[in-house]
């Protein structure tokens, strides 16, 4: 509806007439591109006067073939780990790694912390689905260039002239063989990268199992420093999971030698070598005979030229001194140590074991003080991270460079630091995380009336009403590390939800009886119940309390009673028709006993299991034929709540369905599926539909690599939901709309916000038209929508991006 208001109205008569008129009187086609712009700029005039609906501003700018998408994070901040922290001597250039995805420098003009992978600065072979969509094994500042970044991501060395505006890297054929894992079990040892205090072209690369990488042209050519041996893995375990080679410019002050020449190379299961040349060549570290570490996490250097190093799986923390090394742990006792840190004002050894414990020492390792440890959200800061007080989970841990008696810790939750002052024993850790957005997200709901639902690893559902406010809290409860990896809603009931989330720590943490705390909610999300009982798959402990956990859930569309449930580990699936108090087993025709299920690990993205949206106990589950029942590879079928099921379809809907495959079912439509392997290796990768229930699939032959399928409100005038998909239409990748029913796609998004990561999840809005919501592997969410935003290319110290809707 328009509004009585002050209105150009003559302008805006005009400015349409002569669009009709040279239009040949009609607006009933697409207007010709030459008059565009001049039906923009009428119709830009009438926006003022559109009510605050987002239908009628959409509607004017389509007409005008301008139609924008306006992309933002949703907020939630922190929850991904920080696995390294580095700055310049003055503390201009702070950055810190991310063990899921990308790395992020501190903008103190912008009051937050900045993605630095991302579609703005990144090359442009980069630019790509899936292209640099995991953690950062190494990030470092050059000493004496605060403007120079490097950074080693998936197998290359990137290089930043300009404080991680734009990355190059000068070596796209990196000679290292293997690429390396941010977020393998050796993720906070380092650093992995070394440059030197006085030459910014001089650096250092410690490879797992490979050994030391140098280049002495700021990574323009590498060559394999001879002298320092492959470190040690092992056996059974890839190398790329293995820990890398940790160096270290030792400081001026620490030992003889050159400023910035000597270097420290510690190579996992040989030990520790030094080089007195700039790593030309290295040999092993000079020491008296006796006992000395063959690999530790982390080390720091003393004023005094001592080296201090933390062994957590030893459980040992050693001092290098005068030649020799001496195991300190008897005087402070074995402990899983993660970290060590000394205070270059008074030499004062800091020491932390990975749940934050922390110990201080003022004569060098002869006596400990135990500290009390705390955390609470800093200023602007997400207020759930008030979590992590009940256990600090702690990575690197380091000294600022300018700031006197303070420290850095990268966390489980964010970035973290602490004053000395007032007591020296006590730790008062106060979060610095704003900006950061790395929970791995596992699925996305938004029911209709309802505020969308998010689900993560490690940190559960998030509830968000307002999509641009930071979570004060999340469910089923507040516990550490229970990964939420599905959700489901009723038409039935859109309040009612169910979630099968578990504490993703099966090796502890059962005593409290809450490792599993799959159940429902039947006010949006806003409490939830745990199920009151938990079934016993085949082949599983009854004392086991992880017996049935993760996997995929549904609830029917008739009834919230009605759950079905396919645990993870290949476990059987069951069904419950009162709401978890009793179960029965999922039984296929030719099963082989005990493993019938089709969900081998908790950490895949797998959603196989679906009820329909119309038809009353209808669910559906895809098997992809795992194990010894590779014969129950198929789609399959019940139509009475889950009692009985037929296979409809026999063999995999789509190659390489056992990892990430997404079975959709359509809101409205009975017996309508969409179907993905979500896989970006195979051979067939296109998008499969069914619209009798799964009994035969059509291909949709220009669509493919797609990771996943969301529905969302109608368009006007239209009879089938916006459809919504992450993926490849002929052959370019975006993120893309269709609201005639697959019939024709626009392309409402590239890489949204700048970010590289790839797409876990899709969801469509059922209340705003064009309203879709995206989960990312290891960067949040970004929700996105039509806007009367200026498409522009991203911006790195944006928090939003414009982008203008095409084909």
């Amino acid at each position: 509806m328009l509004r009585a208001a002050a209105a150009p109205w003559p302008a805006v008569a005009r400015a349409l007439a002569g669009v009709l008129r040279d239009g040949r009187g009609t607006l009933a086609g697409r207007p010709p591109p030459r008059l565009l712009p001049r039906l923009a700029a009428a119709l830009a005039a009438l926006l003022p006067l559109a009510g605050p609906g987002a239908g009628a501003r959409v509607a004017l700018a389509q007409a005008a073939g301008q139609e924008a998408y306006q992309w933002r994070h949703v907020a939630i901040g922190g929850g991904g780990f920080i696995t390294g922290y580095d700055a310049d001597p003055a503390g201009r250039t702070r950055v810190v790694r991310a063990d899921v995805y990308g790395a992020y420098l501190w903008r103190e003009d912008l009051d937050r912390w900045v993605q630095l992978a991302n579609s703005a600065s990144m090359p442009e072979a980069d630019r790509r689905q899936n292209g640099v969509a995991e953690g950062v094994y190494e990030i470092a500042v050059a000493p004496s260039r605060p403007s120079r970044i490097y950074m080693a991501v998936k197998g290359l060395v990137y290089r930043s002239d300009d404080r991680g505006a734009s990355f190059a890297s000068p070596v796209r054929e990196a000679p290292f063989p293997f690429d390396w894992d941010a977020n393998s079990e050796f993720r906070h040892a380092g650093p992995f990268l070394a440059v030197s205090p006085l030459d910014p072209d001089l650096v250092l690369l410690g490879t797992p199992s490979d050994g030391v990488w140098r280049s002495a042209d700021g990574a323009r050519s590498w060559s394999r420093v001879a002298s320092v041996p492959a470190g040690s893995r092992p056996e059974g375990v890839p190398v790329h999971r293995t820990a890398g080679t940790s160096l270290w410019f030792q400081p001026a002050a620490a030992g003889p030698g050159e400023v910035g020449a000597r270097v420290w190379a510690l190579v996992p299961g040989a030990g520790v070598f030094a080089s007195a040349n700039g790593g030309v060549d290295f040999s092993p570290l000079d020491a008296v005979d006796g006992e000395q570490p063959r690999r530790f996490n982390q080390g720091s250097f003393a004023p005094d030229g001592a080296f201090y190093a933390a062994d957590p799986w030893e459980s040992r923390l050693w001092r290098y001194r005068g030649g020799s090394w001496t195991d300190l742990t008897p005087q402070i006792g074995p402990h899983r140590f993660i970290a060590v840190a000394v205070n270059p004002r008074d030499g004062q050894v800091f020491v932390f074991d990975e749940n934050g414990r922390a110990w201080r020492s003022a004569d060098g390792g002869r006596s400990w003080w135990a500290l009390w440890h705390g955390t609470r959200p800093g200023d602007g800061d997400p207020p759930w991270l008030r979590v992590s007080n009940a256990a600090f989970i702690l990575g690197r841990v380091t000294f600022d460079p300018v700031v006197p008696d303070r420290l850095w810790a990268a966390s489980g939750t964010g970035v973290y630091y602490a004053d000395l002052v007032p007591s020296p024993l006590q730790l008062r850790w106060i979060s610095q995380t704003r900006g950061i957005e790395e929970l791995v997200a596992n699925d996305v709901i938004s029911p209709p009336g309802g505020a969308p639902l998010f689900a993560a690893w490690d940190f559960g559902v998030h509830r968000k009403e307002d999509l641009d406010r930071f979570s004060t809290s999340y469910g089923p409860r507040e516990r550490l590390l229970i990964a939420a990896q599905q959700l489901d809603w009723s038409p039935a009931d859109p309040l009612f939800i169910v979630t099968n989330a578990s504490d993703t720590r099966t090796f502890c943490c059962a005593e409290d009886g809450n490792a599993v705390l799959a159940g429902y909610s039947t006010d949006g999300g806003r409490s939830w119940r745990k199920f009151p009982a938990l079934p016993q798959p085949p082949g599983t402990d009854a004392a086991d309390p992880w017996r049935m956990s993760f996997g995929t859930i549904a609830v029917a569309a008739d009834d919230t009673r009605n759950i079905v449930w396919a645990p993870s580990f290949n476990r059987s699936p069951f069904v419950t028709r009162d709401r978890g108090r009793t179960w029965s087993r999922v039984s296929l025709a030719g099963e082989v006993l005990p493993l019938t299920g089709s969900h081998a690990h908790y950490f895949y993205t797998r959603k196989t299991l679906a009820a329909d949206r119309v038809l009353p106990g209808v669910f559906y589950l895809v098997h992809s034929g795992e194990g010894e029942n590779a014969g129950l590879a198929g789609l399959w079928a019940t139509e009475d709540g889950g009692a009985r099921w037929q296979r409809r379809f026999a063999g995999e809907i789509a190659p390489d369905s056992r990892y990430s495959a997404k079975l959709r079912a359509v809101p409205g439509q009975a017996g309508h599926l969409f179907f993905t392997s979500g896989y970006d290796g195979g051979s067939d990768t296109q998008l499969r539909r069914s619209t009798d229930g799964g009994a035969s699939w059509r291909v949709l032959e220009t669509v493919d690599r797609v990771d996943d399928i969301g529905f969302g409100r109608a368009a006007d005038g239209a009879a089938y939901p916006a459809i919504f998909i992450s993926g490849r239409v002929g052959g370019r990748y975006g993120i893309w709309r269709s609201t005639d029913n697959a019939a024709r796609w626009t392309r409402i998004g590239g890489f949204p916000a700048g970010t590289l990561d790839q797409v876990s999840v899709v969801a469509g809005d059922p209340d705003r038209f064009g309203r879709v919501y995206l989960g990312y592997k290891g960067s949040g969410w970004i929700y996105g929508q039509p806007g009367g935003c200026t498409p522009a290319p991203y911006d790195i110290s944006s928090t939003q991006e414009c982008h203008a809707a095409d084909n």
